[in-house]
This record gives structure tokens, C-alpha cells and sequence, in this order.
């Protein structure tokens, strides 16, 4: 038994790394004792897993009381994109959508209970939107996030719901269990998710779902973002567009 718990060692070290991590990624400055309560670990763990990345440079300090992530992950990030065989391509054909459409486009990776943005092609007002490639919407989040929640396995989808409430971005946001489920009605029903302001003010986004083969569930998400005033009165013909360059992404897969 000894033994057997020597070995989860490891494991439970780099479980409690993790969440200190995804914490950093989603904020600056951020001190130990906010981390210590965020990841419900001691405050011993949290200052040993960060003296432990910056001595590796992947995070750095600010007077010593609070922490970031490094550019170091960056050099890490583009290795994994690179990774990404299965999508070699789609950079190319994110810039056509984007050249044909104008605003930016998406595609992000389901990875737990959100997705991961792993190529965008800058259009207009790039500026404004949050997401970029490395950043992640929650599933409740956004267009990309939320038609993957439309189509996930329906446990899964359960399971996730029963954490709602969750924090929104803004009042638009949809937070509850029964605005999520009747949002993944409507997108079912529609076959893309539109996000109406929910994640910036101003801006609207269009998200269809990409599938791997003959499962009917997401695998990722290809997005359009852009200014309210172009986005909402062209939804269903941007959907249509992002349909015909998601046919395309989904070949190789």
C-alpha cells in the first residue's frame, strides 16, 4: 500500500501544478494566497509549484508577492500547434474564410469542459475579441464554446450543467442550466451557435461544429467574430460560409 500511494505521488503533484497553472492562464499578477484558494491546495503546495516553475521559467513574480505566466509558454504553445498534425492546413484555409467574409475567424479544439483557440485569421477589429490562439472560452462562453456544448455527449453535457450557475462575462451572458439548455435547442436546431455580446460588448460571434468521422460529437469548433452592427443581420449567411470551410477542415479528419 506503501507503495501504491508513493507512485500517485507524482500524479497529485502535477494535478495540483495544473490547476495553478490554468488559474495563471486566465489572469496576471495573481497572489499565492488567492492561487491557495482558487486551486484548494495549502499554501505550502501553491509557493512550492510556483518557486518550482519560475526556477524552469514558466511563471515570474512581481515584487515577489504576485505571480504570471512567462513567455516561456509561448515557445511551448507553438510547439504544440505544430503538433497538431491532423490540422495542418487549416491556417490556409482560415485565411480564405476570413478573406471572404471579412471579420476573424476561429478554430478551437475541445479540451475538457472548454475550448482552445489553435488558429485564427486576423479581419476587422481583431482588437476587440478575446479570443486568440492559446486562449480558451468556456463552454457556456461564446460561440466556439457553446456549440461544442450543443454537440457533446449528453452525459457530459449533464455533468457540466450541474455546475451552473456559472460567471459570466457580462449580464448577456447565459450562466444558468435552463438558458444553456434552451441555447442548446436552438443551436441544435439551427446547426450553429450565435453569441449575441455575451463575452465583449459590441461584438457578436457565429460557431459551427467540426466532427471527427461519423461521431456526433464535437471534436472543435470553427468561428467567426466581428462588430454587432456586421455579425447579427448576417448570421445565417456567415453560418452557411462557415459550413462550407468546415467541410473542408473535417476531409483530413
Amino acid at each position: 500500500m506503501a507503495q501504491k500511494a508513493s507512485n500517485q505521488e507524482p500524479t497529485r503533484a502535477l494535478a495540483k501544478a495544473g490547476k495553478v497553472v490554468e488559474v495563471l492562464a486566465g489572469e496576471n499578477d495573481i497572489e499565492p494566497s488567492e492561487i491557495t484558494e482558487r486551486c484548494d491546495i495549502p499554501r505550502s503546495s501553491a509557493y512550492r509549484i510556483l518557486d518550482g516553475l519560475a526556477n524552469v521559467g514558466l511563471v515570474e513574480s512581481s515584487g515577489a508577492v504576485a505571480y504570471s505566466l512567462s513567455l516561456g509558454w509561448l515557445g511551448l504553445a507553438d510547439a504544440a500547434r505544430r503538433s497538431l498534425t491532423e490540422w495542418r492546413g487549416s491556417a490556409e484555409v482560415l485565411a480564405e474564410l476570413t478573406a471572404e467574409v471579412g471579420v476573424t475567424s476561429f478554430l478551437s479544439l475541445v479540451f475538457g469542459e472548454e475550448t482552445i483557440c489553435v488558429e485564427c485569421a486576423q479581419g476587422r477589429g481583431i482588437d476587440e475579441l478575446i479570443l486568440r490562439p492559446g486562449g480558451t472560452l468556456p463552454f457556456y462562453g461564446g460561440a466556439a464554446g457553446r456549440v461544442a456544448l450543443a454537440y457533446s455527449n449528453p452525459d457530459v453535457i449533464d455533468a457540466y450543467l450541474a455546475k451552473a450557475p456559472f460567471r459570466g462575462y457580462n449580464l448577456n451572458t447565459l450562466v444558468t442550466e435552463t438558458e444553456l439548455r434552451q441555447d442548446i435547442e436552438r443551436t441544435r436546431e439551427l446547426g450553429y451557435a450565435f453569441s449575441d455580446e455575451d463575452v465583449t460588448i459590441g461584438v457578436c460571434s457565429v460557431g459551427v461544429p467540426l466532427f471527427r468521422g461519423d461521431s456526433p460529437y464535437a471534436v472543435a469548433s470553427l468561428s467567426l467574430g466581428g462588430f454587432i452592427d456586421y455579425v447579427k443581420p448576417n448570421r445565417d449567411r456567415l453560418a452557411e460560409t462557415l459550413r462550407r470551410y468546415a467541410d473542408r477542415l473535417m476531409t483530413g479528419l
